[in-house]
């Protein structure tokens, strides 16, 4: 499939017309100028060898040089071009406990800092191992699948929390064997050429350990273990405060070595302690460089063929032809011929972009990321639409920790790209004639989204990639990883809604109770001024009824029924509505309660 890096050139084509219309109007002029000479036809019979057809055909040759120099200047390309490169080395992956209890302040400024600081100095020392990254709790989880991109590593390390994984707990089986089945094929098939390094407090909950690196080594995967913490323990600092068990209890966490070193013994590795000033990596790092080096393949993408060399070849022979046609004077042809060849001159020095972005990719595979990013510089500034100086300027910076300005990159290779249609065949149901280079370019792209916790635009920049090379098991991985960030932080997004509205509710009820106390107290004052009223009245009824009766016998020595007063009433119907706020108050404290006791018993 062609497609063209500069198409705008494409529209210099609708100039052909024009030169037809223009020497059409030239001939008509010269006709005019030679009737004002005599008549025609005898003037005609003077220029015997003049042909009438001669001009048009060289207005043809001219037209068709022009049509394919101009598809030169576009630059046709076609197809991609891929440089292999190898590496040698084991396949390490590293389980990274994020449960609460890595939050205790042994070292300084907790547990799970000093783990990550560790782990991006444990990446420094590496030469040509390929890495992955999986965090763990209750649940375990694949953080950076198995690569050599040692960069991505550190920033996918950056990004891990202890609300990684939304399951509190510490499942190390659940881990190892997550980690087991998180090695690549490449790997896989080799011997003795992986391990996994385990970074825990060893406090587990949920499974059994031993059993998982029992398994691993009898696949030929070596467990190492890093025990963090201490024995005699530390608080674990949550919210400002100290976390607590259920009974109100301050939780103490400490380092279980009993269970790492039982680890280390089934999968056929070391135990080591983390200290606070070497974290005990040194000598698992000797023992990994006694693992078997495997030969990976990786692939960098270089650049689309350019075609641009034959159409302006076809063009000057084109050229040429305009040239020997007719008896015209030297001096304008010959400048005719020297300006399509300054413009390919031009042209062909416009394509030095290729040569610097050979010399970039050359100190890239050095890993000399700095001269690098300089060379793709120069190459966008004679060429900013390059695909390969956007692409792999891309991988330099997000490789120096710059996923923003890499993502700029990505995206305009992706723009150029991204015009490429996909042709399916529809009976097979598959793409066919794929290309791994542009769908790359979107699964880099999508790391660098990934970095940005951009998790929406991660998950489109990874089913583009899919779209054209759909058996991309790395782009698969990565594309769930990202749907599941994304879940996670909408899941968050609903939590905070429900906690905001729940502490509206709250202020709410205690707005109405408030009311309601206010309301009780009045209720209070006009009983008592009710009292006191009703007390005069009374006193002032009975002496007018003594003075009016004053012989008169009661009936059966028995008063007359009570009258409630209208105020009395409404009093009443508040009192009885204020026991109902109550208990349902009381219900509503139960229930909350009974919630609490169904939770987790162990969240550290």
């Amino acid at each position: 499939m062609i497609q063209f890096a500069t198409p705008q050139y494409l529209l210099l084509i609708f100039l052909i017309p024009f030169f037809y219309l223009f020497y059409a109007l030239y001939r008509r002029g010269r006709k005019k100028k030679m009737e004002k000479l005599g008549e025609l036809r005898m003037i005609e019979k003077l220029m015997p060898t003049r042909s009438r057809y001669k001009g048009w055909v060289r207005v043809t040759f001219f037209s068709l040089a022009w049509f394919f120099f101009m598809i030169g200047l576009s630059r046709p390309q076609m197809g991609a071009r891929l440089k292999e490169s190898e590496r040698k080395g084991a396949e390490i992956m590293i389980a990274l406990d994020v449960s609460n209890s890595m939050l205790a302040e042994d070292y300084s400024p907790n547990r799970l800092e000093r783990a990550k600081l560790a782990i991006s100095r444990l990446v420094d020392k590496l030469q040509g191992d390929r890495i992955g990254l999986i965090v763990f709790a209750g649940q375990s989880f694949v953080q950076l699948p198995i690569t050599t991109d040692y960069v991505s590593a550190k920033i996918f390390l950056n990004s891990i929390t202890t609300e990684s994984v939304p399951v509190q707990g510490t499942a190390l089986g659940e881990a190892i064997q997550t980690a087991m089945r998180s090695f690549s094929v490449q790997g896989q098939m080799g011997e003795n050429n992986k391990a996994i390094i385990l970074i825990t407090d060893g406090e587990n909950h949920e499974d059994d350990p031993v059993a998982a690196a029992k398994s691993a080594a009898d696949e030929g995967i070596r467990v190492f273990c890093i025990g963090v913490g201490s024995p005699e323990g530390k608080p674990i600092p949550m919210d400002g405060d100290l976390l607590k068990d259920k009974d109100g209890n301050i939780v103490v966490t400490r380092l279980d070595e009993k269970v790492l070193e039982e680890v280390a013994a089934a999968g056929n590795g070391a135990y080591v302690k983390a200290g606070s000033a070497e974290f005990g990596l040194n000598p698992i790092i000797d023992q990994l460089r006694e693992l078997q080096e495997q030969q990976f393949k990786s692939q960098v993408f270089e650049d689309f063929d350019e075609q641009y060399m034959y159409f302006f070849a076809i063009a000057l022979i084109f050229l040429l032809l305009e040239f020997l046609v007719g008896n015209r004077r030297m001096g304008k042809n010959f400048f005719a011929v020297v300006f399509v060849m300054i413009l390919s001159g031009s042209h062909l020095f416009a394509q030095v972009d290729r040569k610097e972005v050979r010399k970039g990719n050359r100190v890239f595979e050095k890993e000399n990321y700095k001269e690098a990013e300089v060379e793709y510089r120069k190459a966008l500034i004679k060429d900013s639409l390059s695909v390969a100086a956007n692409y792999n300027l891309g991988n330099t910076l997000y490789r120096m920790d710059d996923a923003a300005n890499a993502e700029k990159n990505y995206s305009t290779a992706a723009d150029s790209v991204g015009r490429i249609p996909l042709e399916i065949d529809w009976k097979e149901g598959m793409v066919k004639n794929r290309n791994s280079a542009p769908a790359d370019v979107y699964h880099n792209l999508g790391n660098s989204y990934l970095a940005q916790k951009k998790y929406s635009e991660a998950v489109q920049a990874y089913k583009e990639a899919l779209k054209r090379n759909p058996s991309d098991m790395e782009t698969k991985t990565n594309l769930a990883y990202a749907q599941k960030k994304l879940e996670d932080q909408q899941n968050n997004q609903n939590q905070n809604q429900d906690q905001n509205q729940n502490q509206n509710q709250q202020d709410q009820n205690q707005d109405q109770n408030q009311d309601n106390k206010n309301n009780e107290d009045n209720k209070e004052n006009q009983d008592n001024k009710d009292n006191k009223d009703n007390k005069d009245n009374k006193e002032n009824q009975d002496n007018k009824d003594q003075n009016k009766d004053n012989g008169q016998d009661k009936k059966d020595g028995q008063g007359a029924p009570p009258k409630i007063t209208p105020q009395a009433a409404e009093q009443m119907l508040q009192a009885m509505q204020e026991k109902e706020n109550q208990t349902q108050d009381k219900v509503n404290k139960e229930k909350v309660k009974a919630l609490k006791s169904k939770q987790k018993e162990k969240n550290w």
